[in-house]
C-alpha cells in the first residue's frame, strides 16, 4: 500500500525513547502514513524489541538497519527506500502530538512547490526530566534552537533546517541528500538546507501546531562535550560554503580562550564555576564565553588536522 507520507526515524541506542514515540505516531488522528526506522547500529535491545512490535503495531512501519554511520547516512537510507511523496523527519526522542502529522501533511497539501519545507515546533517534553533554565535557553534561543525568533513572527529560512521536526517532498532530499562526511552529527541538516537554497530555492514555513515533545536531559557540562564537535562540523560547514555563516570573534575572548587551552585544569575550574553561575543567571556571559571556548576549540582542531590536505 503506497502512503502520502513517510514519517523517517533514526534510532541508535535509545530504544526506551524509540518505544515512547512508536506510541505517540499510533495515537496520530490522520494515520495515512507510513513509519520507516532506520537503526544506526544500536547495541542496546533496539533490534530486539522492534523485531517483536513489528508483529503487533498499528503501525504500517518498516525497519532498516545500517552500521553505525551517523543520522546523515540513515535519512539517506530511509529516502532511498521510500514511496511516499512527502517526508517528514523527527528522531527517536521526538513525541509528536496527535495533530502532528495531519498539520504537516496540510501544508503540502496546500503547497505541493517542492521548495517548500515546514518546519514544527519542537518543545521539551514535560515527563521523564527535569527542564532546567539551561535547556529553556537552549530550546528558545540557545545553539540548538531558535524558536523563540520564530514565535516571535521572523521568517525562517535555511538555518532553521530542524530535523527533529521537519517535512518536505521526498524528491527534494533524493536531489540534494545530507552530506555523510561531517564529522559528527552537527550541522549536517543546515548544510543540506543551504545547498537546498543556493541550487533550487526554498520556502520555509512555520508550524507553530505542529507540535512535538523532545526527551534530551542536557546539562550545561554534556553541552561543553558537544559544542566541541559542533565546532569541528562547523569547520567543516565553512570549508564547503565560505562566508556563508560570519564568524563574530572577540578578540579579549580569543586570547583568553588560548591561554585556557594551554591550561586544562584552569579551563575545568573556569568551566566548573560557569555550570554554578546558572543557579543565578541564565544565560550569562561566563557561560556563553566557555560555550564559546569549546567550540572554537573544536574548530581549529578541525582547521588544525586538515590543513595541507
Amino acid at each position: 500500500m503506497s502512503y502520502p507520507l513517510a514519517v523517517v526515524v533514526p534510532t541508535y541506542n535509545r530504544c526506551d525513547a524509540l518505544k515512547q514515540c512508536m506510541e505517540h505516531l499510533e495515537k496520530q488522528t490522520r494515520k495515512d502514513f507510513e513509519v520507516v526506522i532506520v537503526d544506526d547500529g544500536s547495541t542496546d535491545s533496539t533490534e530486539t524489541w522492534v523485531s517483536d512490535y513489528l508483529k503487533r503495531t498499528p503501525l504500517s512501519l518498516r525497519y532498516l538497519r545500517q552500521k553505525n554511520s551517523g543520522p546523515a547516512r540513515a535519512r539517506n537510507f530511509a529516502i532511498s527506500v521510500i514511496e511516499a511523496p512527502i517526508t517528514l523527519l523527527i528522531g527517536d526522542d521526538i513525541f509528536p502530538a496527535p495533530q502532528f502529522t495531519a498539520f504537516h501533511m496540510k501544508l503540502h497539501e496546500e503547497r505541493p512547490e517542492a521548495s517548500v519545507v515546514g518546519l514544527g515546533l519542537t518543545v521539551w517534553a514535560e515527563e521523564g526530566q527535569q527542564i532546567t533554565s539551561f535547556m529553556r535557553w537552549q530550546d528558545t534561543r540557545g545553539t540548538q534552537f531558535h524558536y523563540e525568533e520564530l514565535i516571535a513572527g521572523i521568517q525562517p529560512d535555511w538555518r532553521h533546517f530542524y530535523t527533529s521536526n521537519l517535512s518536505l517532498k521526498t524528491s527534494l532530499l533524493r536531489t540534494f541528500p545530507f552530506d555523510e562526511s561531517f564529522p559528527y552529527a552537527a550541522m549536517e541538516d543546515i548544510e543540506a538546507a543551504c545547498r537546498i537554497e543556493a541550487q533550487h530555492g526554498l520556502e520555509m514555513v512555520f508550524l507553530p501546531d505542529a507540535v512535538a515533545s523532545h526527551l534530551h536531559p542536557m546539562n550545561f557540562l554534556g553541552a561543553c562535550r558537544r559544542m566541541e564537535k559542533v565546532g569541528e562540523s562547523t569547520a567543516y560547514f565553512d570549508k564547503l560554503w565560505p562566508g556563508k555563516l560570519p564568524r563574530k570573534p572577540n578578540p579579549l575572548a580569543a586570547r583568553l580562550s588560548r591561554v585556557l587551552t594551554r591550561i586544562p585544569l584552569m579551563m575545568r575550574i573556569v568551566e566548573a564555576i560557569a555550570n554554578q553561575s546558572l543557579k543565578i543567571a541564565c544565560p550569562n556571559r561566563l557561560m556563553n564565553f566557555v560555550l564559546g571556548h569549546y567550540h572554537d576549540r573544536g574548530y581549529e582542531r578541525y582547521i588544525h588536522q586538515n590543513t595541507n590536505r
